[in-house]
């Protein structure tokens, strides 16, 4: 039987080897582990398309479950509260509660007395809200020795109002010290939006977790560890060929080894890195490049052509020159690019691309 390709160039799913990662596992373990106040408790995770958040989060999800907490998705949508206390808390109620089930007399008979009917009504009737629910499913799970690990990605997918009543119960909890945790994960820009909203003060108490390029080393290790689970091997030229050109980027460390992988017999060298690169930078332009600038402002868009068609890193003099506006409009276009994750400051006054081989697509799509 053939091996199976080890590498997974796949958003959302972990690879077989995860690399740079483990600081914030552990940080956030400890957290569930010290008990109510510690800061990892409440994480916020950003990064762009492809840095790994989602991996994260499933990361930290395993490391709750190890630890007897129960993870819980919290869907990022319209339906987020409603599918909260209609399915998702109840569900976990009815697996975990010694009180899921009631027992209400209906129906019988006592000896010489006949039949007897008995019906039970609640005098003050009440409907089961986010807060009771969420109060209801912590304490539970604490009294059986766990808590409450709440994840939800793809934030900027979520309503504002919607959050702020998520937040407001779980904030009534942690009053409580009972034992809750949230992790979110989103895109930068879109989270700096969403934070400027009033209803989601207390995600910006949450400890941030920006995701930031992988050493060298690791990138290399990674490389390394997860051809050899697929029988073959990357030499020490190719490692660091390899290495060098996912500039750190976890997706391209995936997409990268996926397709060396496959070109190779049993040794991947510097020229199986060579013939996968053009394949690879295609595939990102597709996968990676094109939904990153889906939605970007004309005006922002041409500030990133002009860095396409300079030096890089690029000075912002340069670029505010060449699209004719004040130094003031720049740097509105400029922070709002950061925000995105597409660009990144490069020192005192310049700027670089964010996204590996960013400026080679738009030089294509220039071209086109």
């Amino acid at each position: 039987m053939a091996p199976r390709n080890p590498f997974r160039p796949t958003f959302g799913i972990v690879p077989e080897v995860v690399a740079g990662r483990s600081g914030t596992v552990a940080q956030v373990s400890l957290a569930l582990d010290e008990g109510a106040g510690s800061p990892y408790r409440f994480t916020l995770i950003s990064g762009a398309r492809g840095s790994g958040k989602t991996v994260l989060l499933n990361l930290l999800e395993k490391e709750a479950r190890a630890r007897g907490w129960t993870p819980l998705r919290v869907t990022a949508a319209g339906t987020m509260l409603g599918k909260l206390t209609q399915t998702d808390l109840p569900k976990l109620l009815a697996e975990h509660s010694p009180n899921a089930h009631r027992t209400q007399v209906t129906g019988g008979s006592l000896p010489g007395l006949g039949s007897l009917s008995v019906t039970r009504t609640q005098r003050y009737p009440y409907q089961e809200s986010i807060h009771s629910l969420l109060r209801e499913a912590v304490t539970t799970l604490d009294a059986r020795g766990g808590g409450l690990f709440l994840s939800l990605d793809e934030l900027q997918s979520a309503s504002p109002e919607h959050l702020h009543t998520l937040t407001d119960a779980i904030q009534d909890v942690v009053r409580d010290e009972l034992p809750i945790a949230l992790t979110v994960a989103g895109l930068p820009f879109e989270i700096a939006e969403l934070l400027d909203h009033p209803g989601t003060t207390f995600l910006r108490r949450a400890v941030p977790v920006p995701l930031t390029a992988l050493p060298q080393a690791e990138v290399e290790a990674t490389l390394r560890d997860t051809a050899l689970r697929g029988n073959k091997h990357f030499n020490d030229e190719a490692a660091r060929t390899a290495a060098k050109a996912t500039q750190g980027y976890p997706y391209l460390v995936q997409l990268l080894g996926s397709v060396a992988w496959a070109l190779a017999d049993k040794e991947i060298t510097p020229a199986t890195i060579d013939t996968a690169l053009p394949l690879v930078i295609e595939r990102m332009g597709l996968q990676v490049h094109a939904p990153a600038l889906r939605g970007v402002p004309e005006r922002e868009r041409e500030y990133l052509l002009h860095m396409a068609g300079g030096t890089r890193p690029m000075p912002t003099g340069e670029i505010a020159a060449a699209m004719k506006i004040p130094a003031n409009q720049q740097s509105t276009y400029r922070r709002r690019l950061i925000e995105r994750g597409l660009i990144a400051p490069a020192g005192y006054g310049r700027v670089d691309f964010a996204l590996p081989y960013l400026e080679e697509y738009l030089r294509g799509v220039e071209g086109d």
